[in-house]
């Protein structure tokens, strides 16, 4: 099983809910300091009421889309504020299905903003000398499976996901000399309350739970590989996108 240390400070962006909340609870109960991120404060407060070690647990309210220019002196900020970081875990996310016939451009900045363009900007900050802890630092992005192998009306949002797959392969390979990690993990569909939304919206219930053998996802089935990949337990994987399938069909 993976620790961590009090003093080992990891950053986890969209933990106000899904597999983001998930993983910010899995890590600081594992024993590491959590600094949650996201859009909604009273989710963020519920978030440390959930806590095993609030006293460990720091919420900080950020919308990562409004300006992914500033996101690099954000994070140096945050570590004045608590301190170097020894990963970031970026979980915030937003999912789109839609038709190319429905496509616009204005559409696709907004979706990329926050599905590449901020993640991008926060792997630039997190690499910064001054931010991170150094040899054994480490990102973990939330991909999606959609990133290789995208159903109808993905194509802006797998598009965005591969382009982030593609990025952290070239960030795992100009940190590598510097013994910082570099990861993606591409879930199927997990039962998120987003992905609960997306269910109902196009009424796909039974016809998604046909397509995957071993069930649909849950949140522990993404945060426990997520939690895995920030530990000195995964100090040889770098440049890796791995799959969480379950066994799908199709």
């Amino acid at each position: 099983m993976f620790h961590f240390r009090p003093d080992e400070i990891f950053l986890v962006t969209g933990a106000s809910s899904g597999i983001g909340k998930g993983t910010a609870l899995l890590i600081n109960q594992a024993g590491a300091t959590v600094i949650a991120t996201g859009r909604d404060n009273s989710r963020l407060a519920a978030l440390q009421e959930q806590s095993a070690e609030s006293n460990r647990l720091h919420c900080e309210v950020k919308d990562l889309a409004e300006n992914p220019d500033s996101l690099p002196n954000w994070l140096m900020d945050l570590k004045k504020k608590f301190g170097k970081l020894k990963g970031l875990i970026h979980c915030a996310g937003l999912t789109r299905t839609e038709p190319l016939s429905l496509t616009n451009y204005t559409g696709a900045v907004s979706l990329f903003s926050i599905d590449y363009f901020a993640p991008l900007l926060l792997a630039k900050g997190f690499a910064d000398r001054r931010v991170n802890t150094g040899e054994g630092a480490s990102m973990t992005f939330i991909a999606s499976l959609a990133s290789v192998r995208p159903d109808k009306g993905q194509g802006l949002y797998g598009g965005a996901k591969a382009a982030l797959v593609n990025t952290m392969q070239v960030m795992a390979k100009e940190l590598a000399g510097r013994r910082i990690r570099v990861n993606c993990l591409s879930p199927g569909l997990v039962m998120t309350p987003m992905a609960e939304q997306y269910i109902q919206d196009y009424n796909l219930g039974e016809k998604q739970k046909e397509r995957y053998p071993l069930g649909l996802g849950r949140v522990a089935d993404v945060s426990a590989l997520a939690a895995f990949m920030a530990s000195d337990q995964a100090r040889w994987i770098t440049g890796q996108n791995y799959i969480l399938d379950g066994g799908l069909i199709g």
